[in-house]
């Protein structure tokens, strides 16, 4: 059992509602909450990654479900104008067949949200080794 210390008891300070707010306040403090990055800037990220993996020439399609991936991380993000970046990243494939890019992307469009977004893209990228900092 603890013995009551008089000396403790006599040295508490009152309490101040002010001071416990501002102490409060400067643990609690939340960490900033990242800007949500605009169309135009995931298009330029998009862009610069494209150009380097058209540079070293990389297929991140190998399978088909690499290739669909692709397919409907474009169309997730970018609609009909992710058609052209699909073509872009499938071409370097030895079976590359525009015709069926197409239809591949016509299909994803119309199936809309898969849960694919585009950052699989830039996870696929960095898996093949292109460095994907902007």
């Amino acid at each position: 059992m603890n013995k009551f210390n008089p000396e403790i008891w006599f040295e508490r300070k009152a309490f101040n509602p002010g001071d416990w707010l501002n102490s409060h306040r400067q643990h609690n403090q939340a960490a900033p909450v990242p800007t949500p990055k605009s169309q135009s800037d995931i298009q330029h990220e998009v862009e610069i990654v494209l150009q380097r993996i058209e540079r070293h020439r990389i297929d991140l399609t190998c399978s088909y479900a690499d290739w669909l991936k692709m397919a409907f991380a474009f169309a997730d993000e970018f609609g009909e104008s992710g058609r052209n970046y699909f073509h872009r990243v499938s071409r370097f494939h030895p079976e590359y067949n525009p015709a069926g890019c197409n239809q591949q992307f016509d299909k994803c469009l119309k199936r809309g949200k898969s849960g694919v977004t585009i950052k699989s893209l830039f996870q696929a990228a960095k898996d093949a080794g292109i460095n994907i900092k902007v």
